[in-house]
Parts: C-alpha cells; structure tokens; sequence
C-alpha cells in the first residue's frame, strides 16, 4: 500500500499547483488554460475576486480551521470510552454500526448451517451412498455369478440356449406390447 499512497501523495500536491489561485500567480492558470477548447462555446466568465478578498477568505478559512483542531484536541485529548455510558446513536457507533453483528447473523451462520447440511445430507449420505452402494453391488453380484462357473461345458451351453429363449421372448413380446399400448392410447 505504501507505493500508490506514495504515488497519489506525488500527484495530489502536483494537482494542487494547477489551480493556484491569482493571487499567488497571475498567469499561472495553466488548468483554465487547458480546458479552454472544451469551453470555448460558452460565455465567458469575467468575474475575479479581489486579492483583498481572497487574502480575507483565506484567513478566515485558516483561523476556523485551526480553532476547530484546538477544540477538538481539548475536548478529546483526555478522553476515555467507557461501554457502559454509551446509549443511542453513540452505542451504535461504538459498535461499528453493528456490521460484524449482522454479517454474522445474515450471511455466516445460514452459510455454516448450509455447509453442514451439503456435508452431512449431500456428501456422506447422498453421494458416499452412491458410491459406496455401487461398490458393493458390484462385490455382490460377482460372488454369485462366480457361482455359476462349474467347469462343465454342457451346463455353459444350457445357459447360454436359457439366456438366448429368454431374451427371444423379451423382444417378441416386446412388439406385441408396444402394438397393445398403441391400440389403447389411439
């Protein structure tokens, strides 16, 4: 942070330079200067103030703003916040407009609550479930297929002779079911 309060320190005192007042330096309005082409159309402002005037604005601005930090520095100098005596618009100021308490209450306690919820529901039961359900169906059903393998030749091909009536008959059947449920649903 040190480099662009550095830089932008640089330029705000730079820029102070390019509207200094006439009283200061006459011809030194290099900023009206500037924008003259943009202005150009519009008519002209002859109007100058006084440099009695401007030395008179200057010190009053000046008196006022020192007597503003001397007041300040008497009045806050020896103070001391004590949480027990704030009441009403300082409590709230104190408590820095109550924003950490109401962070806390709208967006991280729904979001830990719904975090716990994706954990325990979503992940562990839904997903882990799945996975985990996958698993040992696949473990299941190889151990009884396993059981089909006897080594004899003749009861693979009777499987195999089953296997083929039965998918024979699924298929024919299936026509004549899609042909029952177009007659019904015409």
């Amino acid at each position: 942070m040190t480099i662009p309060l550095s830089i932008l320190a640089v330029l705000a005192v730079v820029a102070g330079f390019i509207g200094i007042p006439a009283l200061f330096a006459p011809n030194a309005h290099l900023l009206e200067q500037f924008l003259a082409p943009v202005f150009s159309d519009l008519p002209a402002h002859s109007e100058h103030l006084s440099h009695g005037t401007e030395w008179m604005l200057m010190g009053v601005t000046t008196v006022l703003v020192i007597l503003s930090i001397i007041w300040a520095w008497k009045k806050f100098s020896n103070y001391e916040l004590d949480a027990t005596e704030e009441k009403g618009i300082g409590k709230v100021l104190a408590s820095k407009w109550y924003v950490d308490e109401i962070y806390d209450a709208v967006i991280a306690k729904p979001l830990l609550k719904f975090s716990g919820f994706l954990k325990n529901i979503v992940d562990k039961k839904l997903i882990d479930g799945i996975v985990n359900g996958t698993g040992r169906f696949v473990q299941y059903s190889s151990r009884q297929i396993r059981l089909v393998q006897s080594g004899q030749v003749g009861g693979y091909i009777l499987m195999m002779v089953l296997s083929l009536v039965v998918l024979f008959v699924a298929f024919w059947n299936q026509a004549y079911i899609l042909k029952f449920i177009h007659w019904i649903f015409k």
